[in-house]
């Protein structure tokens, strides 16, 4: 009788560990929103590996949610595209960066972006917004994207993913007429499930 209760308790230890390595694991996988008390409606500045993002499109809130993973890194040659998926005004809406002459191998490999500002009007550079079905290729007038921090999160000493954090701010033109991105914000895991390179 004490050698089955010994194993019934050994057996729920086991699933209560297995459980919270798993629950653990989710966590690092969401998207934490904490209110910026300075700008409504957008993420605090952050360098933790909360998984979101914000900015203002003219005065609309474009933001990070719970149903779309919040980013992709997608390199292809030498060109790395920073895509951004959330919600502005209730609906899907995106932003992509594409930036030529970036050929990051692996996400290990982000750290060499660390503190590093780009001139989003160079020829380098690419911007694709899209809300409400819409996609178009913008005409940048101005505006920068600064990988302010990128640093690797190691978990019981295993390298789990690097945490991209940074500003981004630009005018341009959509649909023929001026419009701002302002007090763009990112806090990123990129990892195994959401960094490729072909």
């Amino acid at each position: 009788m004490k050698s089955t209760s010994k194993f019934i308790l050994l057996l729920l230890t086991l699933l209560t560990v297995s459980c919270s390595s798993y629950e653990d694991t989710f966590s690092l996988q969401k998207s934490i929103f904490i209110a910026d008390s300075e700008n409504p409606g957008l993420p605090i500045y952050s360098e933790w590996g909360y998984n979101s993002f914000g900015a203002y499109i003219d005065r609309q809130v474009f933001t990070s949610d719970n149903s779309n993973l919040p980013t992709k890194i997608i390199v292809n040659h030498d060109t790395l595209h920073l895509l951004l998926k959330g919600v502005m005004n209730g609906r899907f809406a995106s932003l992509k960066f594409s930036f030529v002459g970036y050929p990051i191998a692996d996400y290990i490999n982000l750290t060499t972006l660390n503190d590093k500002t780009i001139n989003l009007k160079s020829d380098s550079c690419k911007v694709l917004l899209t809300r409400e079905n819409v996609a178009e290729d913008i005409k940048i007038i101005e505006g920068t994207f600064t990988f302010k921090r990128i640093q690797n999160l190691y978990v019981d000493k295993e390298y789990t993913k690097a945490i991209v954090s940074g500003v981004f701010n630009l005018k341009m033109f959509f649909n023929n007429e001026p419009t701002a991105i302002s007090s763009g914000r990112f806090d990123l895991g990129i990892g195994y499930e959401n960094f490729y390179n072909f």
